[in-house]
């Protein structure tokens, strides 16, 4: 059951009816929860009863880890609750890559075996809800929250369907005073999560399956085919694709939870109209992001131990990040590019040019079209099917020479016109940070936005592929 879907709109409804009927603030909390497993179970049952186990298991150590006062004892329940966590984790997404992965380095050695198939579904959002478990168990060891007194709340905050499946990852310490007072209908901006809904719909249903994704589909089908042109073109039409699908997911989570109430961060906020890669990872998957940086790359050290202990700690952050995206080493050498990216930004910064400081309004724009082109060399690895293919793409990227025709004309238009417009607007527009951007808008435009964006989802053509981050 996906947002772009009638059977969603259907189970919307039903559940925005069903929970304004009930008065007990209580209760609604319990049937957000139920009808989010029954969401959840759409995908498959079994996998409910692994969310609610670990669930469980995270509320009940908190709570002993909050009662203990022996340091070494806190430490060892919160060591065995990451463990739990990550060991789920690990063997649903990455046992089968560790496998091939062992398979093929033997074979370096000379030793020969046949693939192994685990057999292993992933659950959908496990990368998601881990994090968000993870997160409120460090916090309460670290005792920068209060911990969850109601097993019904820290469940909702775990399992609640509209963030369940691919985020925004969020904090308990966020979402658990959105629990404690009842909230009535004509508090809720119902009007806007709907607004904010069809926005996300038109991102994913138009701009991402219709004009983009047939573009980057046909280049990264033929990469060892592609020229200058159309590697350019395939690659930047896959960083806008993964854009108005992620973003697009986003917006409805968070226009979603307005229906009942709850307000979501923003996960992304005018990315591509960064000034540099630093300032791209503040506007980009910024959950994630955020999450990386308070759980990984500040308990390492962070700078505080040197330059060079600094690199090894963003290095190693960006390698979780690439892993965290998929059980693949395309998406290790995406995550190791951007820390490297990183890297050379912060010394360029140092010794060269703090363009960060850059007022003129064209040479903002020239470094976000800089910006925005490292991001396409990068995202070449995480859309190529090998290591060996996105090499070959990038280095048609650089070989202005070699010229090829894989992409239809209309369609390339289509694409650049689209593409041109939607960067253009975010480097023109790019200070509108917060997820209140809406209310700036005034009714004329915003009434005829809405209209467009719904009048595309509406008569879209029906064939819409499932959100890309639903593989994480």
């Amino acid at each position: 059951m996906t947002f772009d879907s009638l059977t969603f709109v259907v189970f919307l409804a039903l559940v925005y009816a069903g929970h304004w009927a009930v008065r007990s603030w209580t209760a609604r909390k319990a049937f957000l929860l139920a009808t989010s497993y029954v969401f959840y179970a759409t995908w498959n049952p079994f996998f409910v009863v692994l969310i609610v186990a670990t669930t469980g298991f995270d509320w009940f150590a908190a709570r002993w880890m909050d009662r203990t006062r022996e340091p070494s004892r806190r430490k060892l329940i919160l060591s065995a609750s990451i463990a739990i966590n990550l060991s789920a984790l690990g063997f649903f997404k990455y046992a089968q890559f560790f496998s091939d992965s062992a398979i093929d380095l033997l074979q370096v050695f000379g030793i020969h075996f046949k693939p192994l198939s685990l057999g292993i579904l992933l659950p959908v959002g496990i990368s998601f809800y881990t994090f968000e478990s993870l997160s409120y168990v460090i916090d309460v060891y670290r005792r920068k929250i209060a911990i969850s007194k109601s097993l019904l709340d820290y469940s909702l905050y775990v399992t609640f369907f509209p963030h369940l499946v691919a985020g925004p990852i969020l904090r308990y310490g966020d979402f658990a005073p959105q629990c404690d007072v009842a909230k009535s209908w004509q508090s809720t901006s119902a009007g806007k999560g709907l607004a904010l809904l069809v926005y996300g719909l038109a991102l994913k249903v138009c701009l991402a399956d219709l004009v983009f994704a047939p573009v980057a589909n046909e280049v990264f089908a033929h990469t060892a085919e592609a020229g200058f042109a159309d590697s350019w073109l395939g690659a930047s039409a896959f960083s806008l694709q993964v854009y108005c699908d992620f973003a697009g997911y986003s917006l409805c989570a968070i226009g979603v939870a307005m229906l009942f109430g709850f307000r979501f961060p923003m996960n992304f906020e005018s990315p591509f109209g960064s000034v540099g890669i630093a300032d791209l990872w503040t506007r980009w998957h910024m959950s994630l992001a955020s999450w990386m940086r308070d759980y990984v790359f500040t308990p390492l050290g962070g700078y505080r131990k040197g330059r060079a202990r600094g690199h090894l700690n963003l290095m190693i952050t960006f390698f979780a990040v690439g892993l965290w995206h998929g059980a693949a080493w395309t998406f290790v050498a995406w995550g190791a590019l951007h820390g490297l990216f990183l890297i050379a930004e912060r010394l360029f910064r140092q010794h060269i040019w703090d363009f960060g400081k850059a007022r003129s309004g064209a040479a903002r724009a020239a470094i976000a079209v800089v910006t925005f082109g490292l991001f396409t060399i990068a995202v070449v690895f995480f859309r190529a099917s090998s290591i060996g293919r996105a090499a070959a793409m990038i280095a048609a990227m650089f070989a202005p020479w070699k010229v090829s025709s894989l992409v239809a004309f209309n369609a390339a238009v289509v694409a650049v016109v689209a593409g041109v417009v939607m960067i253009a607007a975010q480097i023109r527009y790019g200070d509108l940070r917060g997820w209140d951007w809406l209310d700036r808008w005034s009714f004329t435009p915003r009434t005829a936005s809405l209209a467009l964006a719904l009048a595309t989802v509406v008569f879209s053509p029906g064939f819409n592929p499932a959100f890309i981050y639903f593989q994480f």
